[in-house]
């Protein structure tokens, strides 16, 4: 059988009992039902889409998802530019809170404009934006998103940048992956408020549904969060409850 004869029904029969198999385990079967090159044919098998990396060394059967890319706004895209202009070595990461609402069970209506900023450029951040843009908030404590901010649309939240987090460039602006929205969603729980609870269980497994999602980045940014354990619990939980 040459590679590209290799279709999703020759493959999942090694799947019917682990969503997530081993590298070793499918090279096996692959010499079962072929003479390849195992290694070139792995490769070949994930590119196609057949294959989905779930971690090093872990595989799931693919379902042809593609990759996670949230609409960037005019507004955020404004806000990166300014950014971009006036403090160009800075790195940051903006998204808005609506594009959460593609995975939630009751649809959100308010939104927030999240600017993560790296630590030494905060305050500069912050001055840059309030010059521009009016309800911009640094840092802000849980009593000002109670009182003030959770009644506002489209406040600009100027957040700290966790090192090392994993982030993706869209049209040349850097946004978060879903790896790093399901960790800050599991992790900053007041700052998300709105999409806690059961809502928060369904968003991950809908994530998990939609998109392929790499469990090791996932969790290297959660341990950078000092939260590692947290997120590895809530992401098992929710993934074993029932649909809504």
């Amino acid at each position: 059988m040459k590679i590209q004869n290799i279709h999703t029904t020759d493959l999942r029969p090694i799947f019917v009992k682990n969503q997530e198999l081993g590298r070793e385990s499918i090279e096996d079967y692959l010499r079962t039902i072929g003479n390849y090159n195992v290694e070139y044919t792995l490769n070949s098998l994930v590119k196609s889409g057949l294959l989905e990396r779930t971690g090093r060394g872990r595989y799931s059967l693919g379902l042809k998802r593609q990759i996670y890319s949230p609409p960037l706004e005019n507004a955020i895209k404004g806000i990166y530019g300014l950014i971009q202009e006036e403090k160009p070595l800075l790195e940051c990461c903006v998204w808005r809170t609506s594009i959460i609402n593609e995975f939630t069970l009751h649809q959100a209506g308010r939104f927030a404009q999240i600017v993560e900023i790296e630590r030494d450029g905060l305050e500069a951040v912050f001055d840059l934006l309030r010059d521009h843009y009016p309800n911009v908030y640094l840092n802000p404590s849980d009593e000002l998103l109670d009182r003030y901010i959770a009644y506002q649309n489209d406040a600009i939240i100027i957040i700290p940048l966790t090192s090392e987090a994993p982030m993706q460039k869209i049209e040349g602006i850097r946004t978060t992956t879903i790896e790093k929205l399901l960790v800050d969603l599991i992790v900053d729980i007041k700052l998300y408020e709105s999409f806690q609870g059961a809502e928060l269980a369904y968003i991950i497994k809908e994530a998990f549904r939609k998109y392929p999602i790499n469990k090791d980045k996932m969790l290297r940014y959660a341990r950078r969060r000092r939260k590692g354990n947290k997120v590895e619990i809530m992401i098992e939980l929710s993934l074993q409850t029932e649909d809504f």
